[in-house]
């Protein structure tokens, strides 16, 4: 096929067919390498996630979060922390980082 024949077909969808709201899984989840919290970005505005326990998580989105495989990222508290302690290192030997 073209891609000028894939790109002008329009997808359509019946007319009765109803609007759910589906949580889909992700395959990562971004968890937190120092205090363990799970970023959960569903539902929320661009830019703005929350931080859930691992608990939390399976309460509220019903998936254990031991099932998927987790990216390691730092929540905004403790990169605040790393950032600062970093920033005291680079103080301390002289340098700027």
């Amino acid at each position: 096929m073209s891609p000028e024949f894939l790109s002008t077909q329009i997808p359509r969808e019946g007319p009765s067919t109803p609007k759910r709201r589906t949580f889909i899984a992700p395959s990562l989840l971004p968890i937190c390498c120092l205090c363990g919290l799970i970023r959960d970005e569903t539902g929320s505005s661009p830019g703005f996630e929350r931080w859930l326990t691992p608990r939390a998580y399976r309460k509220t989105r019903g998936f254990n979060p031991g099932d998927f495989s987790l990216t390691h990222t730092y929540c905004p508290k403790c990169s605040a922390k790393v950032r600062e302690t970093t920033a005291q290192y680079f103080r301390q030997i002289g340098t700027s980082p």
